[in-house]
């Protein structure tokens, strides 16, 4: 098993990732903010950290919370709406891009990134934010950086009043997901998708997590993978088992099952697998066991990201080299990070 960036060791410390950088932003000086609506702007993995946090809160938080993965801003947004600027390397071109309009709007800003761009902004005092300092991340990669940008994102929002979240509540699920992962078997997962397609199937509040866990076993497992939420592939997706002919022999769906999910969910989850038993399709279940939404929330990437690295070793890869990531932006007269 060839692991040349060390991604095995960044998915061991996810725990000290959260914990470091939450400590990192919340002790930085981040005002309170009066409004209550955020949009986050963010790619790939800093932009992970904001689904994941807004999936959880969107049932009750007072807090209204837009990720946007794009260019500029929305156009419903206004000077009464918050922007965070999240950028791992403080450098993302599209975040950049949100501080520019932001400004244009005159709108409240903060940043928190490791550096770059965005971290100078922060360090003279053009916008107040938090620059990580990560020691736990050793390929220096947004992808084994998850726990980097959520637990500084998390830190951040709650310092600033914008999410109901206690340092003791965050270190008590960090705490929590330590012990829970002792029991994972993510090889055993992972050989379903050597030989088949990963169908990620899951639903509200954690569908950002879902989401997460896609792209982490597209980036660490050089693996095709999608996701679905219930219950609207009850709508669409159940019928769409025909064609391309044989491509269905190829496709493993992994449920990730949640208490947290509403009760007809979790009946449409019982009633879809036995449409899947019925279409011989092969499925998994994957049972979440946090106790709190965020624990959970937690669990499905940090979980996805173990399946990934296993799905990189089996196939014989080494799962750290971006080649093609770093040709792209090097396309783009981008920063590779």
């Amino acid at each position: 098993m060839n692991d040349t960036l060390g991604i095995e060791k960044a998915l061991t410390l996810f725990p000290d990732q959260l914990k470091e950088s939450w400590g990192q932003a919340y002790t930085a000086d981040i005002p309170q903010f009066t409004s209550k609506k955020v949009v986050i702007s963010g790619m790939g993995g800093s932009s992970l950290a904001g689904r994941i946090i807004a999936g959880i809160y969107e049932s009750e938080s007072n807090c209204e919370i837009v990720v946007y993965n794009d260019y500029g801003l929305p156009a419903f947004i206004d000077k009464d709406w918050v922007l965070i600027a999240n950028s791992y390397s403080g450098n993302t071109e599209e975040t950049l891009s949100g501080v520019e309009a932001a400004k244009k709007l005159g709108m409240q800003i903060v940043g928190i990134a490791t550096g770059g761009k965005i971290g100078e902004m922060i360090e003279n005092g053009e916008i107040p934010g938090a620059i990580l300092t990560p020691t736990t991340n050793p390929s220096g990669y947004p992808k084994s950086a998850l726990g980097v940008s959520l637990g500084g994102l998390a830190g951040l929002m709650s310092k600033a009043g914008l999410i109901n979240l206690t340092p003791e509540k965050f270190e008590e699920s960090v705490n929590e997901l330590t012990e829970i992962r002792k029991s994972w078997d993510a090889k055993g997962v992972a050989a379903n998708f050597v030989t088949s397609l990963p169908v990620l199937i899951g639903a509200r509040p954690l569908l950002g997590a879902v989401h997460a866990g896609r792209n982490v076993i597209n980036e660490i497992g050089r693996t095709f993978a999608v996701y679905f939420d219930l219950p609207e592939l009850d709508h669409h997706l159940v019928e769409a088992t025909l064609y391309p002919k044989n491509l269905f022999q190829n496709i493993y769906y992994l449920f990730f099952e949640s208490d947290f999910y509403n009760e007809r969910v979790k009946k449409r989850i019982e009633v879809t697998k036995e449409l899947f038993d019925t279409q011989k399709l092969k499925y998994g279940g994957f049972k979440l066991q946090g106790k709190t939404k965020l624990t959970q929330s937690l669990e499905i990437p940090h979980f996805a990201a173990w399946v990934a690295l296993n799905i990189s070793f089996l196939n014989g890869e080494d799962p750290g080299p971006e080649p093609w990531i770093i040709k792209l932006k090097e396309s783009l007269s981008q920063p590779v990070h």
